[in-house]
């Protein structure tokens, strides 16, 4: 009798934790995904960035005369 009530009471604790764990890795990967996209908008998404600024610099030097395209360059002996 008594051994039941112990198991009963283990099984529920381990339960719990269980779920504890599950929601604490929940929070966690919200907290990562909300930063992660966060950081996206401040570093990329956003032309004065600190990584889209250099980025549209050599697009633009890139596409200065080709009206919005990149320009391909060959690399090695180009077949004629």
């Amino acid at each position: 009798m008594m051994r039941r009530i112990l198991n009963k009471k283990l099984l529920s604790e381990r339960g719990q934790t269980s779920v504890e764990y599950l929601l604490l890795i929940v929070v966690a990967v919200s907290f990562g995904l909300l930063f992660a996209k966060k950081m996206d908008q401040y570093l990329i998404k956003n032309p004065n960035g600190l990584i889209a600024k250099p980025i549209n610099g050599f697009k633009n030097k890139l596409n200065s005369d080709t009206s919005g395209r990149y320009r391909y360059y060959p690399i090695g002996p180009v077949a004629q």
